[in-house]
């Protein structure tokens, strides 16, 4: 009878597995955004990469990739991967409204994680090349105006007020 119990016991585990990985696209982005969110990422990591993988032709496979890459970057450190995530974004998907981000970020993350500025102006110029007129624009000319200066050497900074901790009582 105990043998029988672990039995099932083992089909269920099987199943509950197997039953994951079937699961619709929109149900792993959102398991893949809670993981992420509870810091869990190469959990996460693991519900974005089977959008592309289960559901080759979901409309969710570039939202899926890209965040792929902001979880290798901002949750793992993983700059150079994140990079090339983003870059692979761009060429499979690079009439969605996730190609200019990735872009985008791209030149941000080469900026401000890498530093290296060389890198960060060519990602920067092709974003300002492919995406003249997309909201962030302004932002990427902002970040090539001051590309490798110090956070002090921002006229725009020097005059803001620290932020502070402190609760007001009333």
């Amino acid at each position: 009878m105990k043998h029988w119990m672990a039995w099932i016991a083992i089909l269920l585990g099987i199943l509950i597995v197997a039953g994951c990985a079937q699961l619709p696209d929109d149900k792993l982005i959102a398991k893949g955004k809670t993981l992420e969110e509870e810091g869990k990422f190469e959990e996460a990591l693991k519900f974005y990469r089977k959008v592309p993988k289960n559901h080759p032709n979901s409309p969710l496979c570039a939202e899926a990739q890209y965040h792929i890459a902001l979880v290798e970057a901002n949750g793992l450190q993983k700059f150079e991967e994140a990079v090339n995530t983003f870059g692979t974004l761009i060429g499979k998907y690079p009439d969605t409204k996730f190609a200019p981000q990735a872009q985008f970020m791209i030149g941000f993350i080469y900026a401000n994680n890498v530093a290296d500025t060389t890198q960060a102006r060519k990602a920067y110029q092709e974003f300002l090349n492919k995406y003249p007129d997309h909201e962030l624009a302004a932002s990427v000319e902002w970040e090539l105006k001051y590309l490798g200066k110090d956070i002090n050497e921002i006229p725009e900074l020097m005059n803001l007020e620290p932020a502070t901790s402190e609760v007001v009582q009333k």
